[in-house]
């Protein structure tokens, strides 16, 4: 098989199935063409996985709740998200919240909730502004940007869409040397958030 970075013809969702695992999780594929992800430290994968067990606590609490009318919901981390598909637009954030789904399904824009980057030194301008910009054009109602040091979380910035869709609005921010809860909020489910739930940092 052709590497996907030295095709000339855009990637479509029937060749991409095509490619191994492997190779999946290694790329992402905008407007058709392959882009190679970056390595993550493993600093930056314990935040991902502190985060994605805390927003799946918070839905699993929110189904209690509610009981029988509550809507499954379920957390990932580094999962495929298909923002569109002609041409073909591939993401995988950090952590993603979505509506279930069966496992042969793909997780697609209008079944995320929330989706969250965690930012590293590289990564900054991709994650602010052309993440941002897809992940609002797609019409994912929400967005977090995650500022992490050696200790854990220091800053989360929450976006959401405004009400006309397609542009993200900053709803807040907090920071763990100012700000208690890391995050209270009342949508898209109810999440109460702590500070030390982000923790890093060796004990």
């Amino acid at each position: 098989m052709t590497s996907p970075f030295q095709r000339h013809e855009e990637i479509t969702i029937e060749e991409y199935v095509t490619f191994d695992d492997d190779l999946r999780r290694s790329i992402e594929v905008i407007d058709g063409v392959a882009f190679p992800r970056e390595q993550r430290s493993r600093g930056h994968q314990q935040l991902g996985r502190r985060l994605a067990n805390a927003l799946e606590g918070a839905a699993a609490k929110f189904r209690q709740d509610l009981g029988d009318g509550a809507p499954c919901i379920e957390v990932n981390t580094e999962i495929e998200v298909v923002l569109w598909e002609v041409p073909l637009n591939i993401r995988i954030p950090d952590v993603v919240m979505h509506y279930c789904l069966p496992a042969t399904e793909w997780v697609t824009a209008e079944d995320v909730l929330i989706a969250v980057e965690i930012l590293s030194k590289n990564s900054q301008r991709r994650d602010r502004f052309h993440k941002m910009a897809d992940y609002a054009k797609a019409g994912i109602p929400h967005y977090w940007l995650v500022d992490w040091d050696e200790k854990g979380a220091l800053i989360i910035e929450h976006y959401a869409l405004v009400s006309d869709g397609r542009e993200y609005l900053q709803v807040g921010i907090s920071h763990r040397d100012r700000d208690h809860p890391a995050l209270n909020l009342t949508a898209p489910i109810p999440l109460w958030l702590d500070w030390d739930t982000l923790e890093i940092a060796a004990q």
